[in-house]
């Protein structure tokens, strides 16, 4: 059996290869204990995760070493959210940790996935779905806790970015057992009021302390809400749940007023510049329509309106004098009509009478032409009648003669019947039917032969 040949490097890279495009290995979670953990100087971690029986090298690039919320120790038990892959050089298998948190919260960390899956899988991730926000809002409404950095900071930003919008505070316990059913509880009652956009705010804290933001039923409170929401919990490095499905989410909580705000100076300078323009557009339009009216006014119709109306009487005078000369045209085309439609009657009359005249001679001659041919015709007929009876056979039987027949054939030769054949012989005044019993021919001269 032939086997290929493999150099190292490209059997590394073959395998490389496979493990990447493996889609469960692209996102794995691995429960270990930290051992040989160092901090390099670029930012990147290294370590290895162990369990009983096994380990494995892992590395975190310092792009995701901001995301740990605690002090990494040798023997922490963690939960890393990682991809498997091949480092070549070393031909070495190894995890590239992307996140990583303590072992204590790994139940809970697995059963976010699960819910992230099914929410994401229900469409309520899907950007179709979330509402744009207001351009200008004049209600808005924030939830967040009664006391803290967070409120102060967002009401702060809100007057001092708009201070013409209406702002309503609702506190809500922010963190803790049961706080995610206040914040629902709170949600509601705010979503009911029908502001123009409501923050849903906090403040920094463990992972522990923002727990409650990832509550499945709060994220389906939010996705259900009419009024349009902005999340704004925790840092910008720090994600929940709600901030899949709130309508826009913001890093943090002075960003989320941010967001929701225009500045007002701008605003100001927009409406300043507006105004110049519109300023600018009706004066334009003012002077125009003066010239416009000015052309108007210069006008000789306006000027001097009865020459319009001169002008007009004249063309009526005009137009007057040709339709009284048209009324005398047709008078005499008329008068001249009806002296033609006499002439006409007259003629007519004339030529009725004459031809009546003409028609009854021709009636009386056409009837001495039809009595002359009916008795010259009935004369040929009589003539023809006696010369078709004169040359009739039955006229030559009754002075004795017969014809005779065989199968409906007329006999001129005793050549034509055998002896025994059926004769028919017609003599004047009717048919007789008889049998040869001999038959004898002559030639020509009476004597048989």
């Amino acid at each position: 059996m032939n086997r290929q040949l493999w150099s190292v490097s490209a059997l590394v890279r073959y395998l490389k290869s496979e493990i990447d495009g493996n889609a469960i290995l692209n996102h794995v979670l691995v429960k270990g204990e930290i051992s040989n953990f160092t901090a390099h100087r670029s930012g990147h971690y290294y370590f290895t995760l162990k369990d009983a029986s096994s380990r494995m090298s892992c590395i975190m690039f310092a792009s995701y070493t901001h995301k740990v919320r605690f002090p990494i120790k040798e023997g922490c038990k963690v939960i890393a959210a990682a991809k498997v892959s091949l480092y070549e050089a070393g031909g070495a298998l190894q995890l590239y940790v992307m996140d990583m948190q303590l072992d204590g919260l790994g139940d809970l960390y697995l059963q976010l996935e699960e819910t992230k899956k099914k929410l994401y899988a229900e469409g309520l991730f899907d950007e179709s779905r979330k509402k744009p926000l207001p351009a200008y809002p004049s209600d808005i409404a924030f939830l967040s806790a009664k006391e803290g950095a967070a409120t102060q900071d967002v009401l702060t930003t809100l007057k001092r970015r708009w201070p013409l919008a209406r702002v309503t505070f609702y506190p809500t316990t922010v963190q803790g057992a049961g706080a995610d059913a206040e914040i629902i509880k709170t949600l509601q009652k705010a979503d009911a009021m029908h502001h123009d956009v409501i923050l849903v705010v906090r403040g920094g804290g463990s992972i522990e302390d923002l727990w409650c933001f990832n509550s499945e039923a709060l994220a389906r409170c939010v996705s259900q809400c009419i009024t349009p929401i902005v999340s704004g919990v925790g840092h910008e490095t720090d994600t929940t749940l709600i901030d899949y499905v709130s309508d826009k989410r913001a890093p943090t909580p002075t960003a989320a007023a941010e967001l929701v705000t225009p500045q007002i100076n701008e605003v100001i300078q927009q409406l300043n510049t507006m105004k110049k323009r519109m300023e600018q557009a009706l004066n334009t339009r003012i002077r125009s329509e003066k010239m416009r009216l000015d052309r108007i006014k210069a006008h000789h119709w306006i000027t001097d309106p009865l020459s319009y109306i001169l002008s007009d009487v004249m063309q009526l005078d005009i137009q007057r004098e040709k339709l009284l000369h048209f009324y005398d045209t047709v008078k005499k085309e008329e008068m001249q009509l009806m002296h033609f439609q006499k002439q006409l009657s007259a003629l007519a009359l004339s030529i009725y009478d004459k031809n009546q005249a003409d028609i009854a001679q021709s009636k009386q001659l056409l009837e001495t032409q039809m009595q002359y041919v009916f008795h010259f015709a009935r004369k040929q007929l009589s003539h023809q009648a006696l010369l078709l009876d004169a040359f009739s056979p039955l006229k030559i039987l009754s002075r004795g003669y017969t014809l005779s027949f065989a199968d409906e054939h007329l006999i001129k030769s005793v050549e034509e019947v055998s002896v025994g054949s059926i004769l028919t012989t017609q003599v004047s005044d009717g048919r007789i039917t008889s049998q040869i019993l001999s038959k004898e021919k002559d030639d020509g001269t009476g004597k048989n032969i």
